[in-house]
């Protein structure tokens, strides 16, 4: 059972298995929680207010925003502002219920990430479904509790595969991958940036040495390759799903990357597979 501690202005946002809690909680002001032993993996969404943390006497500041990784056998302590109602989300699941390799990967994983589109909506679709008493509801909100957790660490190997820490290139590269398909996926990118285009344009270059523009074109021909291989879609299907014009502007960029067409891709893709 989570442990809501103090001063709650309210708690039944909640959906819970026998395996996983995924809920929104509001703390008035002076709110606190624990000190508790931590028996879960669970993150932890600021949305609003402000929060510290203290973990094993260790305090750390939560940043509005950022979801929070945290990690079973660890000593806590929440304080919420003293100013202000803190508004944050959560999904919790028991060891027992995370794969091995999954664990393994948490281990390894950053404290803290900016969550994605997709993880919003997963969160998004957890707790609509609070009010649903439908038996078959217990699935979805066990398998949307491992959505969340595989998705955090989705995005922390995304972050990891750009060099640098720019946080400017992360949040580009991140609606970029959410978005690929968008007609005006690079402007609502740089807007997303909170930055003047050229500013976007001159951290690309000193990060991943190429232009936003470019950069977008690579992801889109990857996620178009990976459904030649995934799919029965045809080549003009897949260059519109993945924000091409027209094929053959999907069909330059294949054959830059793979080195043939995408019909010699697709079938190199299929002959591999196991039958």
């Amino acid at each position: 059972m989570y442990d809501f501690g103090t001063n709650i202005a309210w708690i039944n946002r909640r959906v819970s298995t026998a395996q996983i809690t995924i809920g929104e909680v509001r703390y008035q002001p002076g709110g606190q929680c624990g000190p508790r032993r931590q028996r879960h993996y669970e993150l932890v969404l600021l949305q609003s207010g402000s929060c510290r943390v203290t973990v094993d006497k260790v305090p750390q500041e939560l940043t509005t925003g950022l979801v929070y990784l945290f990690r079973p056998g660890h000593r806590e302590h929440w304080e919420f502002s003293a100013r202000y109602e803190t508004h944050h989300s959560w999904c919790e699941i028991k060891p027992t219920s995370l794969p091995k390799t999954i664990q393994r990967a948490l281990l390894n994983a950053p404290v803290a990430v900016p969550p994605s589109v997709i993880w919003r909506n997963l969160l998004a679709t957890a707790l609509e479904l609070r009010n649903n008493r439908n038996p078959a509801v217990l699935w979805e909100i066990d398998f949307l509790g491992l959505a969340l957790f595989a998705e955090y660490l989705n995005i922390s190997e995304q972050s990891a595969a750009v060099p640098g820490s720019d946080e400017v290139v992360h949040k580009v590269i991140r609606h970029m991958r959410s978005h690929l398909g968008a007609e005006d996926c690079l402007r609502d990118a740089q807007a997303a940036a909170g930055v003047s285009r050229n500013v976007v344009i001159r951290r690309f270059q000193a990060a991943v040495q190429t232009t936003p523009a470019r950069y977008l074109w690579k992801l889109r021909t990857e996620r178009g390759i990976a459904m030649l291989g995934e799919s029965g879609h045809t080549v003009g299907e897949i260059a519109y799903l993945c924000g091409f014009k027209n094929p053959f502007h999907f069909s330059r960029w294949v054959k830059q990357l793979q080195g043939g067409s995408p019909l010699k891709v697709r079938q190199a893709a299929w002959q591999s597979k196991p039958n």
